[in-house]
């Protein structure tokens, strides 16, 4: 449970994931802007009074529902980069998930709540980087990948490619777009010799 969470009475695991959970399907279905506290709380069949004696309001709770949603698993490590960069971008995008529908209803709230924007960064923007950090770095350690390459810079692709594709062409991270976008851009950014090099980006 994140910081933004309420001290207080010794806390019910199983009712505080019910409640983010709950929260999860009603950011998917009618987004952060109409995600109210009293529709959560009816969702688990408990008075709203239950959510804030754990969360100060909305924006809290939506952030600690987003963070467990994505709750990180290890970095891929085959031994292959191209393999590696494949299977994290497959479980991050995992269709059995809600995470790109959540994603997705918390656009709108994210244009005008600076709070809310910090939040989602944290729970999504950098866990990927450090998954994205380690499988690179381990690459450059394999040889595969020069030491030079601005890691931070091209990590920004993918998800950069995947917003677009989610928030304005509302069509779906499936396979074959993951391998399109590693193969065609990632891969070739971290190994090609007109790749970017640290610093290059703002050297101009």
């Amino acid at each position: 449970m994140s910081s933004s969470a309420k001290s207080g009475r010794p806390r019910d695991a199983d009712r505080d994931r019910a409640l983010l959970v709950a929260t999860q399907d009603l950011l998917a279905e009618v987004g952060f802007d109409r995600l109210s506290i009293d529709a959560v709380a009816a969702r688990c069949g408990a008075g709203k009074t239950t959510v804030y004696r754990r969360w100060a309001g909305k924006p809290e709770l939506v952030a600690d529902a987003v963070a467990l949603l994505h709750e990180s698993a290890p970095a891929p490590d085959t031994g292959d980069l191209r393999t590696d960069l494949v299977l994290m971008a497959r479980a991050w995008h995992d269709p059995d998930s809600r995470r790109d529908a959540v994603v997705g209803g918390l656009l709108t709230g994210m244009v005008h709540d600076s709070g809310l924007r910090a939040a989602v960064n944290q729970a999504i923007s950098v866990p990927y980087k450090e998954l994205f950090a380690q499988v690179v770095s381990r690459a450059v350690e394999r040889g595969e990948v020069p030491g030079d390459r601005d890691i931070d810079l091209i990590g920004t692709i993918f998800p950069a490619i995947t917003f677009h594709r989610l928030s304005v062409m509302a069509e779906p991270i499936d396979l074959a777009f993951i391998e399109r976008v590693v193969d065609g851009v990632v891969v070739p950014a971290l190994t090609s010799g007109g790749s970017p090099a640290a610093g290059d980006a703002t050297s101009r």
